[in-house]
């Protein structure tokens, strides 16, 4: 059974993710930020390469996917140089997203996982090694009856036109690490809600924005070390930001005594 919210105005919308962020927590999207200040806003590809069009298009996509109720504030607060004065969106965005909406709901297995995942769920956990809270909203997230088993399903837009390529940008744009941060965050989580959950399954889809919108597939967890490397990543990151939390402290606390 799918469980996601109901959003009936603009202000309900915004104050659900807000309420997200709002949360002291490190999300995924954190380390991105964070991996950007280190080494450099134009050396990270994540940034280099998508367009802040590409990724606005993007959030108002997964939207129109995930949560469909919300579709027409959404596109207003997403897309506004893409909508005009009445607030309805341009044709050729509007066109773009119902093709790759009926690509994706035309697909067996996303059909499916569509119908039985609980969308836009969001987990709270802390990571046993650093020690830091952190938190994720995923896509996708399916649980057998038993609870013996967990897919999660990721949604991505690309650009790529072959499988071979959608597979290259998993890396270059640390997919690996999504994916092992996610899935940590089922087998950590503050819940017990997988607490008896034995196999963890990450699968990446992605859809071609450009004709033939096709779809590809990526089981993160059945390419060897993927996860593994993607684990060592977050963890890299998580103990950087840790040990900038525990610099800043001191620095704000002796300010405030000599202040």
């Amino acid at each position: 059974m799918i469980t996601q919210p109901i959003i009936t105005s603009p202000q309900l919308l915004t104050s659900l993710g807000d309420d997200y962020r709002a949360l002291q927590r490190v999300s995924n999207s954190d380390l991105t930020r964070l991996k950007e200040e280190h080494l450099g806003y134009w050396s990270v590809p994540s940034a280099r390469f998508i367009p802040e069009k590409a990724k606005v298009f993007g959030r108002a996509f997964h939207q129109h996917l995930l949560e469909p109720e919300t579709i027409g504030t959404v596109m207003q607060q997403l897309l506004p140089d893409m909508t005009p004065d009445n607030g309805v969106l341009a044709p050729k965005q509007t066109e773009q997203l119902a093709t790759l909406m009926q690509t994706i709901r035309q697909d067996a297995f996303c059909r499916r996982y569509l119908r039985l995942s609980e969308r836009e769920r969001v987990v709270l956990f802390t990571d046993p090694v650093s020690q830091v809270a952190c938190k994720s909203r995923l896509d996708m997230v399916y649980t057998s009856p038993k609870r013996r088993n967990a897919l999660i399903i990721d949604v991505k837009t690309t650009s790529a036109r072959t499988q071979s390529q959608f597979l290259e940008s998993c890396y270059t744009y640390d997919y690996d690490r999504q994916a092992a941060f996610y899935i940590d965050s089922l087998r950590h989580a503050d819940s017990a809600d997988w607490a008896t959950t034995r196999q963890f399954r990450f699968v990446f889809i992605g859809v071609m924005k450009q004709r033939p919108h096709r779809l590809f597939a990526v089981d993160a967890t059945s390419i060897p070390n993927f996860i593994d490397y993607g684990r060592k990543k977050y963890r890299f990151w998580l103990r950087k930001w840790r040990e900038e939390q525990q610099t800043f402290e001191p620095s704000v606390q002796a300010w405030s005594m000599s202040a």
